[in-house]
């Protein structure tokens, strides 16, 4: 899914239903100038899948774009909560409509690896496993996802495709003849995060009070 997303890029992920920690993002996220806020998935806990409601109102009140993440898709493939509580259909259609991808130039946004299949909300791709290719699998120049809840940048064209770990107040200035793996980290454990595509940089935020 191609989209008119534009910087600076607000970047939040994993919130599990905390409608209240959303919020508080997206207002600190706009408070510093964003032209754009991305969320990558996880927006609900597929255990309490009633929180989506007051999630998704949020979401759709400030025009923030987000993708599927497993927790998504898992409320999907039910059709409903755990206890068979039925959600609006409003909130089912809105997750229907949730793409896996999003896309922006040679930028990718997702939950975790960038395929329109529902194994790639789940893929831990940032850990270096021997069994993927990464080289295959990550053919944009910058991957934006979620799902592995600590914040951390790959440099896969890097001496030894090491993992940078990263937190709040880390900034990180891109090289544009390399690829990376940035992962936000999760907003219940109070983390999010900046790009700024003109300056080609990424920083590591903490909510708020968090």
């Amino acid at each position: 899914m191609h989209t008119g997303i534009r910087g600076p890029i607000g970047l939040i992920a994993d919130s599990h239903g905390r409608t209240d920690l959303l919020m508080r993002a997206i207002l600190m996220l706009k408070g510093m100038g964003t032209g754009s806020i991305v969320h990558l998935g996880d927006i609900c806990d597929s255990l309490a899948p009633l929180a989506l409601e007051d999630a998704v109102s949020v979401l759709q009140e400030h025009g923030v774009q987000a993708v599927r993440g497993n927790n998504e898709y898992a409320v999907l493939t039910n059709h409903q909560g755990p206890r068979g509580d039925s959600l609006p259909a409003g909130v089912m259609a809105y997750l229907e409509a949730l793409p896996y991808v999003i896309a922006m130039d040679d930028i990718r946004f997702a939950h975790s690896a960038p395929f329109d299949w529902p194994a790639a909300t789940s893929w831990p791709i940032t850990d270096n496993h021997p069994l993927f290719d990464l080289d295959r699998i990550i053919t944009c120049r910058i991957l934006f996802r979620g799902h592995s809840h600590s914040p951390s940048i790959v440099d896969l064209d890097g001496p030894g495709r090491g993992k940078i770990p990263a937190g709040a107040g880390m900034t990180m200035r891109l090289l544009k003849e390399r690829r990376y793996v940035i992962t936000v980290g999760a907003l219940d454990q109070s983390s999010l995060a900046l790009f700024l595509p003109e300056e080609e940089e990424i920083r590591f935020l903490q909510l708020d009070g968090g």
